[in-house]
């Protein structure tokens, strides 16, 4: 069933983040003016760091970045997730990957509430979506990927 869910969430913010691009010009620069989209960033952290409190995580913060760690592997996506100004983890807090989660912050910033589909639309694999190979997927702790050499079979 989760993956039902997850599926049509990906499907749903992808249609609404090529309906955003599709709208592009005045639509899109209207619902990502800096007022709005800074505005729903703070909705955002304020809700994300709500969750980490409801779930007993620790807080710190480090730079504009609020860092929530010790929290239960389901409370968020892959390694850590960045909701707003909030990075909700379990362990996941090396200063490499603090650097990456700053740009998905600034990212909130830029884009507001707009970002979630924005960033669904881009897709799941963190080598082809933009927002990740923006934030730096090395340090990110996404690996990059091997290429295969002429003959297609991968060498030792």
């Amino acid at each position: 069933m989760a993956d039902s869910r997850s599926s049509l969430l990906a499907r749903s913010g992808t249609a609404l983040g090529s309906m955003g691009r599709t709208l592009g010009g005045p639509a899109f620069r209207l619902v990502t003016a800096p007022p709005l989209a800074r505005g729903g960033a703070r909705i955002a952290t304020k809700a994300a760091r709500l969750w980490g409190r409801i779930l007993g995580g620790d807080e710190r913060t480090e730079g504009e970045l609020h860092v929530i760690t010790g929290l239960p592997k389901w409370a968020f996506g892959r390694g850590g997730t960045t909701v707003g100004a909030t990075y909700l983890t379990h362990a996941s807090d090396a200063p490499s990957v603090l650097e990456h989660e700053d740009v998905h912050r600034r990212q909130w910033e830029r884009y507001g509430l707009w970002f979630i589909p924005m960033y669904f639309a881009a897709g799941q694999d963190a080598h082809t979506n933009r927002f990740e190979i923006e934030a730096g997927l090395e340090k990110g702790g996404y690996k990059p990927r091997r290429s295969l050499p002429p003959g297609g079979a991968a060498s030792p």
